[in-house]
């Protein structure tokens, strides 16, 4: 069969879920587009934006999109321990075998999908773990390393990082920076007004349009097969010199802002072709 015949019913499928998770939701449908291509991806997405605009409702529709999809959220504050996100420590590990290790069941560690609010308010010991968590999809528990089922991780706050407090790691793991506002548009506001207090879908998912772990694997390989051609290699140069001059000509302009790792590249061209998958294309186009 042709690979074409193939993604077409992909890019159905996508389509199909976007129009179920979108619903109720007033000018967030490009944030959950964006949500769903990071997530199937397997990257990570930052909304800055003021509370009340639906970034933790994105996360929770997020996991319902999974078979057996399971979701934790925090909102994250200067007094937050490891514990709370990871799980508390077994203490009769700790006491019969002498084992520091977690209880991860219910935590971040167990979790399809996460949502961390004011991410930037995490202590430096979580930190270093998202680090690993974002970068690798892995957990050191102990003396163990856990390879977490996390599909897709959302962050969000109502600020940028601040400078001078070590989070550039952080916040280079966020591949994808949405802004997340209140709603402009009169019409789509009453519109919200008149739904009812609680935002929810009027259907259920069908089982049959979930997307199991086989299936996600399965596109994950599928990804990694779009092309990327010499035009489009062409296309990232132009960007990449056009950043270099852009710092070299202003004065003003910090370069440290404008850099951009080789391990992000390789992200972004991952992330266009799985945004030309689940469009059903077999290339990476200009748009």
């Amino acid at each position: 069969m042709e690979r074409s015949k193939v993604m077409k019913p992909v890019r159905l499928q996508v389509s199909a879920l976007l129009k179920y998770m979108s619903e109720g939701l007033f000018e967030k449908e490009h944030i959950m587009a964006l949500a769903l291509l990071t997530t199937l991806a397997g990257e990570s997405i930052f909304l800055l934006g003021p509370p009340g605009t639906a970034k933790s409702m994105i996360a929770r529709r997020l996991k319902m999109i999974f078979e057996q999809g399971s979701s934790f959220e925090y909102l994250m504050s200067r007094f937050s321990t490891p514990d709370e996100i990871f799980g508390p420590v077994s203490i009769s590990k700790l006491k019969e075998q002498d084992i520091y290790e977690r209880i991860v069941d219910d935590y971040l560690p167990a979790a399809t999908i996460a949502f961390l609010d004011e991410i930037w308010k995490a202590g430096p010991s979580i930190q270093n773990s998202l680090l690993t968590v974002l970068n690798e999809k892995i957990y050191k528990n102990g003396r163990k390393e856990i390879a977490l089922p996390l599909k897709g991780m959302i962050a969000a706050s109502n600020e940028l990082p601040a400078e001078g407090e070590g989070l550039e790691a952080l916040w280079d793991r966020f591949l994808v920076r949405v802004v997340s506002n209140c709603i402009s548009n009169e019409r789509s506001f009453y519109k919200m007004l008149r739904q009812g207090t609680k935002t929810t879908m009027r259907q259920s998912i069908p089982k049959v349009m979930l997307i199991s772990d086989e299936r996600y694997k399965q596109w994950q390989n599928e990804m990694e097969q779009i092309e990327v051609s010499d035009e489009i290699l062409k296309l990232i140069t132009h960007v990449r010199m056009g950043l270099r001059k852009y710092v070299q000509n202003t004065e003003e302009a910090d370069g440290e802002k404008f850099y951009i790792s080789d391990r992000r590249w390789k992200k972004i061209v991952h992330l266009m072709q799985a945004s030309a998958f689940l469009n059903g294309r077999n290339e990476i186009i200009e748009s």
